[in-house]
């Protein structure tokens, strides 16, 4: 049975269609946080997570002077990510709590040990990535597999290896629904790549510690667009 749902994911659902609707187009400003917490009459605690989820996913800004604008247009394909059946949403959310876990010391011991053909591959995944989201609707999707799993690979830990071809199909599942927010958004697609060039010259400059954070800084961006759509 879906837990109850959050009352900052709902005020983000339901900005999110009006911002379909056409009710703020793109570059418009948004009611104010009291003016929302009025309208969804809620405390302004919940508009303000809601409006932080907003930011994260890169549909809306904060601008000097205040206020929140509307970046760009929605993907017509965003809402539809919103309903995910218990047993997947169950099951990501598990596999999230791993890749906490196991992204930032897999990044860290590849640092460590990669090879100069493991790093080649890492790098490769990484230009097909940046190739992919340079081109219109791309979503880097399997790119990015292959980058998390080139870089699980230079771990040179068999079981680390076995582990991550065990969960691939769980793990596309969940950088699907990530991945997909970001169909028309140039500056989202900019960050996503900029963190994951950011672990590569880590692991590159053999800087172990600095692959956690970096790696780190990814995950928790990931996380917060992961959980919208994962039912509370």
């Amino acid at each position: 049975m879906a837990k109850k749902e959050k009352i900052s994911q709902k005020i983000v659902r339901d900005v999110l269609a009006m911002i379909e609707e056409g009710r703020f187009p793109a570059g418009s400003k948004l009611p104010t946080e009291t003016e929302l917490a009025a309208h969804f009459g809620v405390s302004r605690l919940p508009v303000r997570e809601a409006l932080s989820v907003l930011q994260a996913m890169g549909i809306v800004s904060s601008q000097q002077g205040g206020g929140s604008y509307v970046e760009d247009a929605i993907p017509s394909s965003l809402l539809q990510h919103f309903q995910i059946q218990y047993a997947d949403a169950e099951s990501i959310r598990h596999l999230f709590e791993m890749r906490k876990i196991l992204e930032p010391e897999a990044a860290a011991l590849a640092a460590a040990r990669r090879t100069p053909e493991q790093l080649t591959s890492i790098r490769e995944a990484l230009k097909r990535m940046e190739d992919d989201l340079n081109t219109e609707g791309g979503t880097a999707q399997e790119a990015d597999f292959e980058f998390h799993r080139s870089i699980i690979a230079a771990t040179n830990n068999p079981i680390l290896i076995r582990m991550m071809e065990s969960l691939s199909s769980l793990y596309r599942k969940s950088l699907e629904i990530t991945l997909k927010q970001n169909i028309g958004l140039k500056r989202k697609k900019q960050v996503v790549y900029n963190e994951h060039e950011n672990i590569l010259l880590a692991i590159e400059a053999g800087e172990p510690e600095l692959a956690k954070v970096q790696s780190v800084i990814h995950v928790r961006n990931v996380e917060k667009k992961l959980f919208l759509f994962l039912e509370t």
